[in-house]
């Protein structure tokens, strides 16, 4: 007849002949301990393989999320190269062609053209661009379409000298369907203005004017009807009214 296992004893010999340790363990829980180490050492073992793995995973994710934030930085850099060429194209007509490389150009020029923490007296337009009659003024309704006139005209002789209103940087100097031979200056970060309808042009794109400089003769060309300027300012990415800046003639 056999006997139930009541306790199991467990002898720990150390190798210096000491004394010897004698452990007296219940049967059942000698038995759970047997389960319990096993499933303890495989539970650690895959926490260690899954952490290695969830480091591994936030690495990679720290990567991406670097690789986003650029992707986001240029995403926004093309959009404000974008915005930057519509204004222009806006400012010279639909016919405007950009030479390749403008627009970058000019963003790397311009931080913001809503920045005005950099405005200096020299990016001020602050002289008439020519001597002559204004002939009709800002924000005047013209046409059968009733389009607003966005600058002021200025009558004066064919071959009247045109000259830049403030330092700055030729954007744009060519031929446009509405006003014919047209120059864009860029004026440090918050300025443009436009020339339009001139006979002959004496800058190119990329070129540094000074204020009072010579640009352009006055003329009629593109969609005009006798020899005059077309003169815009824009502040902020919007046209303004000249008036704002020309001194009262005597």
């Amino acid at each position: 007849m056999s006997t139930k296992v009541k306790y199991i004893s467990i002898f720990i010999v150390p190798d210096d002949g000491s004394k010897t340790t004698k452990l007296r363990l219940r049967h059942p829980i000698y038995r759970f301990l047997t389960i319990l180490f096993p499933a303890l050492l495989v539970f650690m073992v895959a926490s260690l393989f899954f952490w290695g793995k969830m480091v591994q995973v936030f690495r990679e994710k720290a990567v991406l999320r670097a690789e986003n934030a650029k992707v986001r930085q240029l995403a926004f850099e093309l959009e404000q190269i974008r915005a930057i060429d519509n204004q222009l194209r806006v400012m010279a007509g639909a016919d405007l062609k950009l030479s390749p490389g403008v627009t970058r150009s000019t963003y790397m020029l311009t931080d913001s053209l809503s920045e005005d923490s950099s405005i200096q007296q020299k990016d001020i337009p602050s002289i008439w661009p020519t001597e002559g009659r204004v002939s009709s003024e800002f924000g005047e309704y013209r046409g059968l379409m009733g389009k607003r006139h966005e600058g002021i005209d200025i009558a004066a002789a064919s071959g009247t000298p045109v000259r830049a209103t403030a330092e700055g940087k030729v954007l744009f100097a060519g031929w446009t369907d509405d006003l014919g031979n047209i120059v864009i200056i860029k004026h440090g970060t918050r300025y443009f203005t436009r020339y339009g309808h001139n006979d002959e042009m004496s800058v190119k794109e990329g070129q540094l004017v000074k204020k009072g400089q010579v640009i352009a003769t006055v003329g009629s060309s593109g969609h005009s009807t006798a020899p005059h300027l077309h003169y815009e300012v824009w502040e902020n990415a919007k046209p303004v009214n000249p008036r704002r800046f020309l001194p009262r003639k005597e």
